[in-house]
């Protein structure tokens, strides 16, 4: 996988790391956040923010790839932080570093990195609805 959609995959396990963790405006992070040809479900877990995947534009990674939960541990920092999550990157397996932060405008920017995150890379998530995804995964 790409690093910008592994940074996306591990902003959106960060904002649903606690099911009343709130962004600055209010509205919740729980959901379905896209980045390239990903979207995530962001939901509550263990008192964490978690990451599922839901679709994956690329019909050849769709059986492979979707329902994994690729973000874990995502705690919140602050009212629009979040931060000592993990995201694993489905294509190589590779586990990198994240934290999470949601803007004014609704905008998550995820912070992918290892060891420092100044040397890492931001991705930017926004919120879709799953209705409009076409080929969306068939969850149990």
């Amino acid at each position: 996988m790409e690093w910008p959609k592994l940074v996306a995959l591990l902003l959106m396990g960060m904002t649903v790391q606690q099911s009343d963790a709130r962004s600055a405006d209010g509205a919740s992070v729980n959901g379905t956040w896209q980045i390239r040809g990903l979207a995530l479900e962001i939901f509550d877990c263990e008192r964490a923010v978690c990451g599922r995947i839901v679709w994956v534009n690329d019909p050849n990674r769709r059986q492979s790839q979707c329902g994994k939960i690729i973000i874990w541990g995502l705690t919140p920092e602050g009212a629009s932080k979040w931060k000592g999550g993990s995201i694993l990157d489905p294509d190589d397996g590779k586990t990198y570093r994240l934290a999470a932060s949601m803007e004014h405008d609704g905008v998550l920017h995820a912070r992918i990195y290892r060891g420092v995150p100044l040397l890492g890379r931001t991705e930017i998530l926004r919120r879709v609805d799953p209705r409009t995804l076409t080929g969306h995964c068939q969850l149990p």
